[in-house]
């Protein structure tokens, strides 16, 4: 091989991996290494695309042009096309996908502002970053695809699909011995219940059925059970929630060693509390015990490093260390349900673990932990007596940590070893009953109930005649992010988080401050400029007696200062755009480079390769 023919072979294997890697950037398939297989669907996902029947479409908003997102968000959002596609090719075309570009003014800015969908401030406009899904008259939306959740992407994809495609929402048996709701129209004097705001959130993702206390079972195709509070629950009622758990249906479980609502039930009298120790009548405290799990009902745990004020009786505010405040630093950041969260805001809580010697099968997952060297346990009797400042004065912080809420998953022992519970009169034959669970159970447990109210959670306010609702914490979204996680598919709920493909654009923010520190001041004489040219034509139209824009007769002199106005003007928004674009130039200029190195480098290297090859080998021939 003579020289022309060495170098005629490197230039074809060049152009050859050029064209190759050129042909796989446009692909959707890609070879995912990754460790937690970030670029790649969980089996859940993938079941969950291939049983959709009727076609849905998925429309992803991003915007581009002059409102376009940051650097960070648009390669969050080329994450998240890439999975949708995936989503897509998974489901034998049943699922279409739409990008959409909301410039603003336009129908599809308005179509995104119909749907839901948050945008966000940039120097230019309003961007969007959102996602909807469609089937038939049917539309759920991800109002904003924010990166924080990244590890959740796919989880959150895989529910938008899952709720869109489900023809009648999930039935939730609601067992509370709290009254929730006021049975009575509002108005005419007539006060809210006190978890009106909570039912009017659940009915908008259940079909809520309210259960008493009293019932023998549960209502027929019940999804998942939520128990409030319970206690002298009906033993048949207890037999058919311990059965419908070791079926693998959902139960969420709120415990509370004492509740405030109830003591101002019963005229606020601190001895007159019912007991919470008994989830059912025939079981006591043994329903969950049997279960394996505990939640003690005779302490409560408190936090003094996070405590809130209460009033005393001084009428002074006091430091009460079991009313707490709990931040991210309180929640499971790997868990779908608590990723999100912010704070939560608990009075006079429990705790939970699992029971000793710890039951083998199960796994206990805490979502919200009491830690730190505040963390104290204080017995119910001492803060059921009251008055909140002489409870501070006992609390005894211990440092020890606490859970407050956790998911338990795995084989459940039944509760009702010798089966159904039967009437005295009742001779026939014991019906068959699960001893354990024939298939896995997952179960929720929170150690306090009070915290999900209104009162505890929701301010109200009025606003042109309307009521209003401004949420004052995560309370009630924990407790309904629970149940909807609960509520979610076998492959729903296989779907975990994952690793987080996206790292921080040190060198692009760098520039971007930079480039805000270069020009800023500029942009700011220039808005300056533009706001008394606005004044001027203004004062000017006041002074001719009318308004320029209704096309008022003008005197020459006064014709020929406001088109200098009106001139100066657009002058001074060419100057905006154009510093804004060279603020941007950096930016962009970086942008291409590494799209430049991107595409050569893989060519390169092949062709260097090559040439070293062909030298090597001319060598040894030589």
């Amino acid at each position: 091989m003579n020289r022309a023919q060495t170098l005629l072979a490197v230039f074809a294997v060049i152009a050859a991996a050029f064209f190759a890697n050129l042909i796989a950037g446009r692909m959707a398939t890609r070879l995912d290494l990754t460790e937690d297989g970030i670029f790649s669907l969980s089996a859940g996902s993938r079941r969950i695309a291939a049983t959709v029947g009727e076609p849905v479409t998925i429309e992803l908003f991003t915007s581009h042009g002059d409102t376009r997102l940051s650097p960070y968000l648009e390669a969050y959002s080329r994450r998240a096309e890439g999975l949708l596609r995936s989503f897509a090719d998974a489901s034998n075309g049943a699922i279409r996908l739409r990008l959409t570009d909301p410039q603003p003014d336009t129908e599809d800015e308005s179509r995104a502002q119909r749907q839901g969908l948050a945008g966000t401030r940039t120097a230019n406009g309003t961007a969007y970053l959102g996602l909807t899904a469609q089937q038939a008259d049917s539309i759920r939306a991800i109002p904003f695809l924010d990166p924080r959740r990244e590890r959740f992407l796919e989880y959150d994809i895989a529910q938008l699909i899952a709720s869109v495609t489900r023809l009648s929402k999930p039935r939730l048996a609601f067992i509370s011995t709290l009254p929730l709701s006021s049975d009575l129209p509002q108005g005419q004097g007539q006060e809210p219940g006190p978890g009106d705001v909570l039912m009017a959130e659940l009915s908008r993702s259940f079909e809520c059925v309210t259960v008493s206390n009293t019932a023998t079972e549960l209502p027929k195709d019940t999804v998942v059970v939520a128990m409030i509070h319970p206690h002298h629950l009906n033993p048949k009622l207890a037999f058919a929630v311990d059965q419908f758990l070791l079926r693998g249906g959902p139960v969420l479980v709120a415990m509370d060693p004492l509740s405030r609502y109830q003591k101002f039930q019963q005229g606020n009298m601190p001895l007159m509390m019912v007991p919470a120790s008994a989830m059912g009548a025939a079981s006591d405290p043994a329903l969950l015990r049997s279960w394996g799990v505990e939640a003690p009902v005779d302490t409560m745990v408190g936090d003094a490093a996070h405590s809130l004020q209460m009033p005393s009786t001084r009428g002074e505010a006091v430091n009460y260390p079991l009313a707490v405040a709990l931040d991210s630093s309180n929640l499971a950041p790997d868990h779908p349900v608590t990723s999100n969260l912010r704070m939560l805001n608990i009075l006079d809580a429990g705790s939970v673990r699992l029971v000793s010697p710890t039951p083998i099968g199960l796994t206990f997952v805490p979502l919200v932990t009491f830690r730190g060297p505040g963390v104290g346990a204080l017995p119910v009797n001492i803060a059921n007596a009251g008055p909140f400042e002489r409870v501070a004065a006992q609390f005894r912080p211990d440092g020890q940590e606490r859970t407050f809420a956790a998911a338990i998953s795995g084989s459940f022992k039944t509760a009702f070893p010798e089966g159904a519970p039967r009437d005295a009169n009742d001779t026939s034959a014991v019906p068959v009953s699960l001893k354990v669970s024939e298939k896995p159970g997952r179960l929720i447990v929170m150690a306090d109930s009070d915290f999900i109210l209104d009162y505890y959670s929701i301010r109200r306010s009025t606003a042109y005649g309307q009521q209003v609702y401004e949420p004052l914490n995560d309370n009630q979204a924990f407790f309904i992010g629970a149940l909807e996680t609960l509520a979610g598919s076998e492959d729903l709920v296989s779907v975990r988080a994952k690793g987080t493909a996206l790292r921080p654009f040190d060198r692009v923010m760098a520039l971007q401050r930079q480039a805000q520190a270069t020009y800023q001041t500029e942009i700011d004489r220039n808005e300056q400029k533009l706001s008394e040219l606005a004044e001027k034509i203004a004062e000017l139209s006041r002074t001719s007696g009318g308004d320029l824009s209704k096309g008022i007769v003008l005197t020459p002199e006064l014709e020929r200062e406001a088109q200098r106005f009106s001139e100066e003007q657009a002058a001074v928004r060419r100057t905006l755009r154009d510093i804004r674009r060279a603020a941007r130039e950096e930016v962009d200029s970086l942008g291409r480079n590494l799209a430049w190195i991107n595409l050569l480098a893989a060519p390169l290297l092949v062709g260097l390769g090559g040439l070293i090859y062909a030298l090597l080998r001319r060598r040894r021939q030589a």
